[in-house]
């Protein structure tokens, strides 16, 4: 399957499917029959407005006139962009320029059929300055662009990523066939248009002849708001992310059938609570490989104890890994079992768009190939995500990957997400990176995190400090927000003369192991004290006016409450 065969299979659901729903938004519902006839009247529009393998926008808003417009574009052999009129001036014009589109599909009045405007009359048209940049591309049967799509940025400046026709078909195909996809099914449009997770979700249920549920934003609002969607458009195929599935609960009253965690690193607990209502999937892929390289057959919690897999092969590929730096660990002579996972074959994208045309994503001799970035960890033949190459840690003399050590700390039980940052001991901004520190969701203290991470981890890998948290900070993009997490921490204890010793003493080693029922029975290094810390104990124990303390007292304290007994006998 092709994308002209992906076209021929949403063409045979219009005409096999015509009485059944295909898509249903918030104040209509559009059967098959209609949804072909408004496809039609779009793509001869737009093929008055613009050539096979010319770009064209599409405004991205939540309509079903949006799902019109990219299978109009589709039918006329015309690669499409999704604009949301959200994102600023300057980025807009910046595709529209980048990538010498013309026109531009917009929703008018709820229509469900588009109108054509051209994009100069556009608020955030191309202006003069900026010109078009799609050189480089000639295209052959193998070279085809299908779309492009613009990269969040949350590893660096966005780029622009050209997917080619032929990959999508298999992805698609592979998909309705895993997730047993038919026309009683309802998959919830979740995704942005912005970001590539929407083109399953839409092409796996045109082409079965299932309904797409096309709603506002506010009414996908993880927790109570979604859990509410959910139930009342009466869902079965779900494809969202980790924190929307953290902070939704499932009830009776949903009709999931297939729940998919997308996006980022699925945790052990949200297996747990999502299999109990739905066959649970969990999909990995990039945007430079076509959407979706892994997915997962159904998964259980027993199976996913010490960590969730990333599934097996979807669509045209073959992946293999690279070594990369770690820590201490030795690999098995000759076979590497750690390291940046690297994808080749079919399913890998033309290339970026950038200023000076299109760089492919090829080796030396001309072979498809994309570096995702990403290490990941084979055990007993399956695949399990660590981190970022770029995120890896460099603490007290030790590289570190922290998404091992969070997804050690996620198989603690009460344990429902971990990020693990590296910052200074003492919380400043501009201090250096010295320690580990573990911010954590769930019901299990400080205390018990500790235990489990000191009993399955490395010493050099336990953080120093371990903190309970409410909630997790994200930024728009949906990647969880580690600056917001780290200014979190700079709270200053309580320096007030009448607050007794002993309270700002535990203050201290609260803040810095992050332990906060700390007492003055505990030993500091017990509760997660290292060099580092002792010595910002020690300095900050000097600001509140012990100026003769020293490291050796912390070292030789049985307890907190032995070092406030010295502490205040020195000061009689």
């Amino acid at each position: 399957m092709t994308q002209s065969s992906i076209v021929s299979a949403i063409e045979n659901a219009i005409l096999n499917f015509a009485p059944y729903d295909a898509l249903a938004t918030d104040d209509e519902v559009i059967t098959y029959r209609q949804f072909g006839e408004y496809v039609d009247e779009f793509s001869a529009k737009l093929q008055t407005s613009a050539k096979p393998g010319e770009f064209v926008g599409i405004e991205a808003t939540r309509t079903a006139a949006a799902i019109v417009a990219m299978t109009g574009a589709m039918v006329a052999g015309c690669p499409f962009v999704f604009i949301d009129p959200r994102d600023s001036r300057s980025q807009n014009a910046s595709k529209i320029a980048s990538l010498d589109i013309k026109v531009v599909a917009r929703t008018a009045d709820r229509s469900p059929v588009p109108v054509i405007a051209a994009a100069s009359t556009l608020p955030w048209g191309a202006t003069e300055e900026q010109q078009p940049r799609l050189v480089g591309v000639e295209p052959g049967d193998d070279d085809r662009i299908a779309y492009a799509i613009h990269t969040s940025g949350s590893t660096g400046e966005p780029k622009c990523v050209l997917v080619r026709v032929d990959p999508l078909g298999q992805v698609i195909q592979d998909h309705v066939r895993r997730l047993a996809v038919t026309t009683r099914s309802r998959t919830l449009q979740f995704a942005r248009l912005t970001f590539d997770g929407c083109i399953t979700e839409i092409l796996w249920t045109l082409t079965a002849g299932a309904c797409l549920v096309v709603l506002p934003e506010q009414q996908l609002r993880p927790g109570g708001m979604l859990g509410a969607t959910l139930e009342d458009f009466r869902i079965t195929h779900l494809k969202t992310t980790p924190f929307a599935l953290t902070a939704t609960e499932p009830t009776p009253g949903m009709s999931l059938q297939h729940v998919i965690n997308g996006g980022g690193a699925c945790r052990p607990a949200v297996v747990r609570k999502w299999s109990e209502v739905a066959a649970f999937h969990n999909a990995y892929g990039t945007t430079e490989t076509t959407i979706c390289n892994l997915l997962t057959d159904p998964l259980t919690p027993d199976e996913c104890a010490d960590g969730v897999p990333l599934g097996d092969l979807v669509g045209e590929g073959a992946l293999h890994l690279e070594p990369v730096p770690t820590g201490p660990e030795e690999t098995a002579a000759g076979r590497v079992t750690r390291g940046e996972l690297v994808i080749t074959g079919g399913c890998v994208a033309l290339g970026y768009l950038t200023s000076t045309g299109v760089r492919r994503f090829l080796d030396g001799s001309g072979a498809r190939i994309y570096r995702t970035g990403d290490v990941v960890e084979e055990r007993d033949g399956r695949l399990y995500f660590l981190e970022r190459v770029d995120r890896q840690l460099k603490v007290r003399g030790y590289r570190i990957d922290p998404g091992e050590i969070e997804s050690a700390a996620c198989r603690c039980p009460g344990v429902v997400e971990a990020v693990v940052t590296a910052e200074s001991h003492d919380g400043s901004a501009q201090g250096s990176a010295d320690a580990l520190v573990c911010y954590y969701l769930g019901a299990a203290t400080a205390r018990e995190v500790r235990g489990h991470l000191e009993s399955v981890l490395d010493g050099y890998k336990v953080p120093s400090v371990i903190q309970q948290i409410d909630a997790l900070p994200y930024t728009r993009n949906g990647k969880v927000d580690r600056d917001a997490l780290r200014a979190s921490r700079r709270a200053e204890p309580d320096s007030d003369a009448a607050v007794p010793a002993a309270e700002q003493i535990l203050q201290l080693a609260r803040r810095l192991t992050g332990t906060t029922d700390a007492g003055l029975e505990d030993n500091f290094f017990d509760i997660g004290g290292d060099s580092a810390s002792t010595v910002i104990l020690v300095t900050k124990l000097k600001e509140l006016g012990w100026m003769d303390v020293g490291v050796r007292d912390v070292l030789r304290a049985e307890n907190l409450r032995s070092l406030v007994l010295e502490l205040s006998e020195r000061s009689a």
